[in-house]
């Protein structure tokens, strides 16, 4: 069930779907359930800056924290639009605001984590 909705809310956010689970997997290793040390939670582990608006609880259900997850995404993507291909992935932890402030090419551990094929 899971993977279909990553499936669905990737492609209505115009996310690639295998990017989406890329992310996924780094965040939370695919558990909808997991809490980080910083209280992030999740299957995307939202802050508490990405559900504010939202009931804190519901970063626990899966579809809408990918709802809210793979809309950042998108917001990412037309912020985040940096000369290397799929920057705005990297620019996930840092959301909307901080993303303006990176310069590429920078060496961050979740650009690692990643292990993307476009990187060159």
């Amino acid at each position: 069930m899971i993977n279909i909705l990553i499936t669905f809310y990737s492609l209505v956010n115009g996310i690639d779907p295998n990017m989406a689970f890329q992310v996924a997997r780094v965040e939370s290793n695919m558990n909808p359930n997991a809490v980080s040390r910083t209280q992030d939670g999740g299957l995307y582990q939202l802050n508490r800056n990405s559900y504010k608006f939202h009931n804190e609880k519901w970063r626990f259900q899966p579809d809408i924290n990918m709802a809210i997850a793979l809309d950042s995404l998108r917001k990412l993507k037309q912020t985040c639009s940096h000369k290397v291909s799929n920057s705005y992935v990297l620019c996930f932890n840092s959301g909307i605001v901080g993303a303006r402030r990176i310069k590429f090419p920078f060496k961050h551990p979740y650009y690692k984590k990643m292990n993307l094929m476009w990187r060159n």
